[in-house]
């Protein structure tokens, strides 16, 4: 797996040789090697693909980002088969038990909203942290009181005062839907990856929403997000995008380890996913 996230957003070509990417626009060719890319982020639709070099990003396991006209994540690059023994991992998913699924569900948005309690705590908004820790705690399966979305409520007004929405056309939202959009991407990566299908989900079982199932998964990362959103609150939207690339380039602590968001996301899903299974004891913890 790379390590470098390749954004393009001019009028270009991108064709495939000798295992390398190689952009061409009218001013310039570069080449870049496969085994270097981690994502690569198709900007603009003025952008010509060749088949082979789709065909050899699918076989790199490299995440493509297709955005729309207004340069937002519209859909990504996922092979049908992530794995040799997909089928089996398939009906061992459609076989998960729902009791187990709450569970791991209800086990992952504590750790969500425990981590949104430690970021309003960095930010010495301590009375909320110690509510938002209050929520975490007295979770119950499958959250019938709805904590998590008081806890959400809580926390986003916090961060971005008591008139934020998230239901509001804003630079906020659009960066906000543009990292969580990122973030949903390499889950689903590795959902395939791991021989599972994106759409069916532990909570999440919208028939119209096709990443169910790291929508769930992504809940504790989420945080990660909003940090860089809020420290960049007052720039305009096309300039935190930038911004939201630093996702992919710092590191974060998990199980006493400093490592690449990317290495993380790849071990959180698979040990979840084992976990379901019944081949792993407990899910792991991320925790900012």
């Amino acid at each position: 797996m790379g390590w470098r996230t390749v954004v393009v957003n001019t009028h270009s070509k991108l064709s495939y040789k000798n295992n390398h990417l190689v952009f061409k626009d009218a001013y310039r060719t570069e080449l870049i090697h496969l085994s270097e890319i981690d994502q690569l982020i198709l900007e603009t639709t003025d952008i010509t693909l060749t088949t082979m070099l789709i065909k050899r990003l699918v076989d790199e396991q490299i995440l493509v980002i297709f955005c729309d006209d207004k340069r937002l994540p519209k859909a990504l690059l996922s092979p049908f088969y992530g794995r040799y023994n997909s089928s089996s991992q398939l009906k061992k998913q459609m076989l998960w038990a729902d009791n187990l699924k709450d569970k791991v569900w209800t086990d992952i948005v504590k750790q969500k909203i425990s981590n949104q309690a430690q970021f309003l705590s960095d930010l010495n908004d301590h009375e909320r942290a110690e509510r938002l820790c209050e929520f975490s705690m007295n979770l119950t399966t499958k959250d019938p009181s709805n904590r998590e979305a008081h806890a959400a409520r809580l926390y986003f007004n916090g961060l971005f005062g008591n008139q934020f929405s998230r239901r509001t056309d804003s630079d906020l939202n659009a960066s906000l839907n543009y990292g969580y959009t990122l973030l949903m991407s390499m889950f689903a990566r590795e959902i395939v990856l791991n021989g599972c299908v994106t759409q069916l989900g532990l909570m999440h079982t919208n028939q119209f929403n096709e990443f169910n199932f790291a929508s769930d998964l992504m809940e504790p990362f989420r945080v990660l997000v909003d940090e860089i959103v809020y420290y960049h609150r007052e720039e305009e939207f096309p300039l935190v995008k930038r911004d939201l690339l630093e996702l992919f380039s710092q590191t974060y602590s998990y199980k006493n380890k400093n490592m690449y968001l990317t290495n993380i996301v790849s071990d959180y899903t698979k040990r979840v996913i084992k976990h379901l299974n019944a081949d792993e004891e407990r899910i792991p913890e991320f925790r900012i």
